[in-house]
């Protein structure tokens, strides 16, 4: 068996499913309590597929990133040196599949610079439908498909379907995508070049340092995105972001100066607590607040 391992991004708006459906295809578990992702969560499964005789044991790390739009640097940050992408969207609110074209699809092409790795469209909450709004879904992500992509994906793909419906709930769809997914991932790994995902961390790099938004959500991306140096460790960053923002009662999709203040107090509060710098708190406060007074 041919050991390989892959980074695998799920996108699409906030409240579609993408954590319950990591969390289903990781412990064949489902929790209806909902909690937002802030930043990204990274989880690790093997999927064994075969393709043209011979048997392949993928590593999924996957990539569960924060699902509000504007987030742009930390999103990019998160999508850079993947190799596959899984692009949610809820079917009970149509809405969230219009989005995917208008933001998620985007994004992922200015990050990859058009280089679009093999992508799995799914259309989730099934439980929550009936079965004319999975078939008008499935048709939108055909055409959507099509777009998206220059090449033909029957051509490339063969008879596998990129594109399905899933219920995190009841776990319908879950490993058929992923299995799925793995399969195309296999079948672009002759093809892979490692050059131009390392590229994408330029890219969004690029950006980031170049992020022209004057608005208070663009200072609490920049916040996301530059904990991790205050710590200098992803995990530990992940956790303190996921308790501050929990604890705060401003919603991350319409930040406010004085909430984006106190989010920022509970950072560097907890940072300190887990044995921060003083420099690296004076440092980075310094800039979010400068930042905050300017377009906040």
């Amino acid at each position: 068996m041919e050991d390989v391992l892959k980074k695998v991004v799920l996108l699409g708006d906030s409240a579609v499913g993408k954590t319950s459906l990591m969390n289903r295809f990781i412990n064949d578990a489902f929790d209806d309590s909902y909690i937002s992702t802030v930043g990204a969560k990274v989880s690790k499964k093997v999927v064994n597929v075969s393709y043209d005789d011979v048997d392949y044991g993928v590593s999924f790390m996957l990539w569960d990133i924060i699902g509000s739009e504007g987030f742009k640097s930390t999103q990019s940050r998160h999508i850079a040196g993947l190799n596959g992408a899984i692009i949610v969207a809820d079917l009970s609110r149509p809405e969230t599949i219009k989005k995917l074209e208008e933001y998620w699809i985007p994004l992922l092409e200015e990050t990859t610079a058009g280089v679009m790795p093999p992508i799995l469209f799914v259309g989730n909450k099934l439980d929550l439908v009936d079965g004319d709004a999975a078939k008008k879904a499935i048709t939108e992500f055909k055409e959507m498909d099509s777009r998206v992509r220059s090449d033909d994906i029957v051509q490339r793909y063969g008879i596998l379907e990129p594109y399905l419906t899933s219920s995190a709930k009841t776990g319908h769809g879950v490993e058929e995508g992923f299995s799925t997914l793995g399969v195309m991932m296999v079948m672009d790994h002759a093809d892979y070049d490692p050059l131009s995902r390392q590229m994408e961390e330029v890219v969004a790099d690029a950006m980031y340092e170049t992020d022209e938004r004057k608005t208070a959500k663009s200072v609490l991306d920049m916040v996301v995105v530059d904990f991790p140096y205050v710590v200098l460790s992803s995990e530990a960053s992940r956790i303190i972001l996921q308790d501050c923002f929990g604890k705060s009662s401003m919603s991350k999709d319409k930040p406010t100066p004085q909430g984006i203040r106190q989010i920022i107090d509970c950072l560097m509060n907890s940072a300190r607590e887990k044995g921060a710098t003083e420099e690296a708190i004076d440092k980075y406060r310094k800039k979010w607040l400068d930042r905050l007074e300017r377009f906040g």
